[in-house]
């Protein structure tokens, strides 16, 4: 095993300019260990050298962090599928789907760079597929085949009444009505939704995004219903249904 450190990255954003300090393990199996004592897009994240699988890029939601993956991160490990989850450098949890989304656009292109791929799957939980939907809207690329989104929803009217919830600004994209629930097709990648339906009153849903706010993207495909609640998931099940989809089966 060895060490090469010190390679710059250059991130360009609408906001800023940063140089990120990345340092990448690699071990006997080829894979590539993101490690940073700054902040970073990386954290705890896998990318391993693949010619025929495409790296999984994984984009948290709603007033979460990279932690959420923690099981999902086990399960593409096992399988040997390249991936790494993401942290935001505007504002992470509480960030605005557009800030993610200018920020998405480079680092697709620096885990492109790392596993010489030509192309990433993405996966996200809750508002992160509002943040992947901006980001495919307004790039329009041909750099991500998959967007897989896992209870997503198209607005929430108790967002529009909640006035007191510090999450801002990323309160603000949950909004019925809000740009980025209104993201246009890419037509350039394939949309699907994984729903949970874990309460039935009064109508079918994850305890927090109703079933019927998850299938209204008209544009995507329906990779099944698992019986968990909004933060639940993540897990084996909601995997088991992606799982073609990540491997090209």
């Amino acid at each position: 095993m060895y060490e090469i450190k010190n390679k710059l990255f250059m991130r360009t954003s609408a906001i800023a300019l940063a140089t990120i300090l990345i340092t990448l393990m690699i071990s006997s199996r080829e894979s590539l260990n993101f490690a940073n004592a700054h902040a970073s897009p990386y954290d705890n994240g896998t990318i391993a050298h693949s010619t025929h699988i495409p790296p999984v890029v994984l984009v948290h939601g709603y007033n979460e962090g990279s932690w959420v993956w923690s099981n999902r991160e086990h399960l593409l490990s096992q399988d040997h599928i390249p991936f790494c989850a993401v942290t935001f450098l505007n504002s992470d949890e509480c960030g605005s789907a557009s800030d993610h989304a200018t920020e998405l656009n480079q680092i697709i292109q620096d885990v492109k760079h790392l596993t010489f791929s030509s192309q990433v799957n993405i996966v996200t939980h809750s508002k992160g597929g509002l943040d992947a939907r901006v980001y495919l809207a307004n790039t329009r690329t041909t750099d991500v085949a998959n967007l897989i989104m896992i209870g997503t929803h198209a607005g929430d009217i108790l967002a529009n009444f909640d006035l007191t919830d510090p999450c801002k600004p990323a309160v603000f994209d949950l909004q019925v009505g809000a740009l980025d629930t209104m993201a246009t097709q890419n037509p350039n990648t394939i949309y699907y939704i994984i729903a949970g339906v874990c309460l039935l009153w009064p109508v079918p849903n994850d305890g927090l995004v109703p079933l019927y706010s998850v299938e209204s993207l008209g544009y995507s495909t329906s990779l099944g219903h698992t019986p968990h609640c909004h933060m639940s998931l993540l897990g084996r099940p909601e995997y088991n249904n992606a799982l073609s989809v990540f491997t090209g089966e």
